[in-house]
């Protein structure tokens, strides 16, 4: 169980900082810009138990004392969650003349590199993991529900835009073709660990499905998979008692990727029951007593893996708010998103901008949810002319003021080039 555990926690952390396209359609795209070029990259990671300095020990091999431990402990509840996103792309945006004989409508076109993990665990699958099962003598171990999905894929999008609906809406729609590179799944409704009381035996009761994309074949290069998606954006523009206000909507990565046939797909609802190894003499530790009970032996025992293909559902994001602007340099937004099929919960959010220059702006986020609880944010925007602009900052700042206590942290940056 250990191994298990030890394997979603270290494929969170593996994950390389790469990135992703904030905002195509931002108002920094004057109408007087007839181009724009970006890159972006960011990365996020947040769970309801795990601190930042566990997460960090775990994986660069430190030492998780008792005390480290039983800090996580107190955190942990029946249900918990973590996820991580680490996403880069490079996108190219124009304004010609007229898209189908409508001088509104403009093209994009990006390239990304998509990484995404997340995963449900129960708290009795953190004290198997971290303390063993002896403290379950005689009882069983509540292992239900255990959820993990680690996806990375490349993705060429193309799509269109227009900055006039209407009189000064935005909208925005954009298709892409997906490359499948890496897919793991592992869902267990059932899982129930037994031990007996003289812990002479254990029982593992199971009802567990469990898919991976192609092994022999991994790497940027990889084509395990291919699939499409579709993003869509809005922006409604309307006065109010308050000031100029805009409502948002955009739903983004619609879509599925179809895994090959060399893909491998395990199912198994039975009971396994395990007595251990009896060793007559120290020396059958040299003989082949061991050979057997490999990882892949032990799992062809319960239920072997088949080849075959299957579709995997993308994790999509819906995202709306509402900005209301209350003075020249003082925007508020409120907004909630929420991520379907990646055991994500509602995160509500407030975000505030100020200006205090016409070209820097500072921007403060507090929201709740998603797969942590409270999250901190601080951004700045910044025109340093010759139509560059530069946007970076955390969702999650709290992770590097304080790591003991808090599971959270993240980063952005992105540099953008506008052409007349």
């Amino acid at each position: 169980m250990k191994k298990v555990f030890i394997i979603f926690i270290a494929a969170v952390i593996s994950l390389q900082a790469r990135a992703q396209i904030s905002n195509i359609f931002a108002d920094q795209f004057p109408d007087s810009a007839k181009m724009r070029i970006g890159v972006v990259a960011e990365y996020g990671i947040n769970s309801t138990a795990f601190t930042n300095q566990f997460v960090s020990k775990f994986y660069r091999g430190g030492y998780i004392d008792t005390d480290l431990k039983n800090l996580v402990l107190g955190r942990i509840r029946n249900t918990n969650r973590i996820g991580a996103d680490v996403n880069s792309g490079v996108y190219i945006a124009i304004k010609p003349d007229s898209v189908f004989h409508n001088k509104y409508l403009s093209i994009f076109c990006s390239i990304r590199d998509r990484q995404h993990f997340d995963a449900r665990f129960s708290k009795d699958f953190f004290k198997v993991g971290f303390y063993g099962n002896s403290q379950f003598a005689g009882e069983i171990a509540n292992l239900n529900g255990f959820n993990l999905n680690l996806l990375r894929y490349q993705q060429l999008q193309i799509g269109l835009f227009s900055t006039k609906l209407d009189s000064s809406a935005h909208w925005g729609i954009g298709v892409s073709f997906l490359k499948g590179e890496e897919y793991t799944s592992v869902l267990a409704k059932t899982a129930e660990l037994f031990t007996s009381e003289d812990g002479q035996y254990i029982d593992f009761n199971t009802s567990l499905q469990v898919t991976q994309s192609d092994t022999s074949h991994k790497g940027l290069g990889a084509f395990n998979g291919y699939g499409a998606s579709v993003d869509i954006y809005f922006e409604a523009p309307f006065k109010t008692r308050l000031g100029n206000s805009k409502l948002r909507i955009s739903v983004a990565d619609v879509g599925l990727i179809r895994f090959n046939d060399k893909s491998l797909v395990l199912k198994q609802d039975s009971l396994f029951h395990f007595t251990g190894f009896k060793i007559n003499s120290i020396y059958d530790l040299e003989d082949p007593t061991f050979k057997s009970a490999s990882q892949d032996s032990i799992i062809n025992t319960i239920a072997p893996f088949q080849k075959q293909s299957f579709s995997v559902t993308l994790p999509a994001t819906l995202n709306l708010n509402f900005e209301t602007q209350f003075s020249r340099r003082f925007y508020l937004t409120e907004g909630i998103r929420y991520v379907f099929n990646a055991n994500y919960t509602l995160l509500a959010y407030i975000k505030s901008d100020f200006y205090i220059h016409p070209k820097v702006m500072i921007s403060a986020t507090f929201a709740y949810g998603g797969y942590g609880h409270f999250n901190y944010g601080l951004g700045v925007f910044a025109n340093i002319g010759k139509g560059f602009l530069i946007y970076a900052g955390s969702n999650n700042v709290e992770g590097y003021i304080a790591p003991k206590k808090t599971s959270g942290q993240g980063a952005y940056i992105s540099l953008v080039k506008n052409f007349k």
